[in-house]
């Protein structure tokens, strides 16, 4: 199948951040397995060796709030196995790149964007 399918942008009855519901739903329910996996796998002690500054990238990330609360999701269990591991005290700092259908309503998704 060739085309482009975006999501419906804005705040309207029908765009994706008034129906995701759903998707957010499965973002609590596999929150844990994220957490496991990066407490598992992450290798902070070689991954902050040169930085404290680590990049994310959301490679479809639509237009609604379930894209920060992925990413946020990410960065929490990042920090936790950071600091857990005493590596130091210096706060991370992360970069997170958002990326999707050009036609993607982008104002929307920053307009979203947490204020902590």
């Amino acid at each position: 199948m060739s085309g482009s399918f975006p999501m419906n942008g804005g705040n309207g009855i029908y765009s994706y951040t008034k129906n995701s519901e759903f998707q957010r739903e499965a973002l609590n329910t596999i929150k844990e397995m994220i957490d496991m996996a990066i407490a598992e796998k992450l290798d902070v002690k070689h991954l902050t060796s040169t930085s404290r500054s680590i990049h994310l990238a959301d490679l479809g990330c639509s237009v609604g709030p379930n894209t920060f609360i992925a990413m946020q999701n990410v960065i929490a269990a990042a920090e936790k196995k950071y600091y857990a591991k005493s590596l130091s005290s210096e706060k991370l700092e992360f970069q997170v790149f958002f990326n999707d259908h050009i036609s993607n309503d982008f104002n929307t998704l920053f307009a979203a964007l947490p204020v902590d």
